[in-house]
């Protein structure tokens, strides 16, 4: 009888892991011909970390704010710390925490750098951008991190698109045109040998990192009372995403991984238009006091160590490649734990702003 006991539970076994790989193959076949993600800067970011041979030893996580301002190539030219920057698009605490795993994963890291944009803080949970957490997990490997990652920050009903890709693409299945551009974008060389995405005005520049042409004209703009005011922004309920932050404080202090807040810079007029600007940087300050982690905000940056006009901005709330050169250069100097980080910085933003 036990014997016969065993032979089923194998068979059981057996059975599952068909289905298993039958499930496995099927979505991955419908993702390739229904998911476009030729242009998708997460799919490089994705695959560079997972091929990257050399150890990471500094790690930038964040929203766009965050791969658009760290070049990591740059900063290990200046440092000899070899970094990788795994932002993406209006990435919430809880994509930064699991993203944070994966690349302890493989990695020693020694330093983390988060980006602390106040608007991606106070969110409420049911308000966060799941299709850019979609899109991470699409591309992470299976393991116990990605199943939690998917478990636990989706709700039920949300869990078919994020394990199935091409459920998100379902109703295009009855479009010929679409499936034959689909499969044709696939079949290049440069998809399939993973070579960079290039726009009109800007490029994929590796390790995560996108360099952008693009420049601010500020004159142009004629809606600055319409930006949400911080003040309002801070309404939201921010307890899920502080128990995301906790998280990623407590594994780094478990790793021994030296933990930075810091906050890319946005566009001077911008700031004020949605000010007082200090309400958030003070929520924050507070915040990285209460766990001992330092946070270098570099809106506060003083002017002779971080001058940015529109030319070093491609909107707002981004910086685009010549900004990020400059701020990049700037990180490296404070990275280096040679210099007094405080001379750096205006105790509040509204001393900046009296300054100018």
């Amino acid at each position: 009888m036990r014997a016969k006991g065993w032979s089923l539970w194998i068979k059981f076994a057996g059975t599952g892991l068909l289905v298993l790989l039958l499930t496995g193959l099927l979505t991955r076949g419908l993702s390739y011909l229904l998911v476009d993600d030729s242009q998708s800067y997460t799919r490089l970011t994705m695959h560079e970390l997972y091929e990257e041979k050399e150890p990471i030893d500094t790690l930038f996580l964040g929203s766009s704010h965050c791969f658009r301002a760290y070049n990591p190539e740059l900063f290990t030219q200046l440092t000899g710390k070899n970094s990788y920057n795994l932002g993406s698009s209006a990435q919430n605490y809880d994509t930064s925490y699991y993203l944070l795993r994966e690349a302890a994963g493989d990695h020693d890291l020694k330093t983390v750098y988060l980006d602390m944009h106040y608007k991606f803080l106070f969110v409420d949970k049911k308000d966060r951008d799941l299709v850019q957490a979609n899109i991470i997990s699409d591309y992470m490997r299976p393991s116990l991190n990605k199943l939690e990652f998917l478990t636990r920050t989706s709700e039920l009903k949300q869990l078919t698109n994020r394990i199935f890709p091409f459920r998100r693409e379902w109703q295009r299945m009855a479009e010929p045109s679409y499936l034959k551009q689909v499969w044709e974008k696939k079949r290049t060389r440069a998809y399939k040998d993973y070579e960079p995405v290039v726009l009109e005005q800007e490029y994929y520049a590796g390790k995560g990192f996108v360099y952008s042409k693009e420049e601010l004209n500020a004159e142009a703009i004629t809606w600055w009372d319409n930006f949400t005011p911080v003040a309002e922004d801070m309404n939201s309920d921010v307890t899920y995403t502080l128990s995301y932050i906790k998280k990623i404080v407590e594994f780094c202090r478990e790793e021994e991984i030296r933990l930075v807040f810091e906050r890319a810079p946005s566009f001077d007029r911008y700031l004020e238009a949605v000010g007082p600007y200090d309400l958030a940087y003070g929520y924050i300050k507070d915040l990285a006091e209460s766990y001992g982690v330092p946070y270098l905000d570099f809106n506060l940056c003083k002017k002779e160590y971080l001058d940015l006009e529109e030319d070093s901005f491609l909107d707002v709330d981004h910086l685009n490649g010549k900004g990020a050169e400059e701020l990049t250069k700037l990180l490296a100097e404070l990275d280096s734990g040679q210099v007094d980080v405080d001379e750096y910085f205006n105790t509040w933003y509204d001393e900046k702003s009296a300054d100018r």
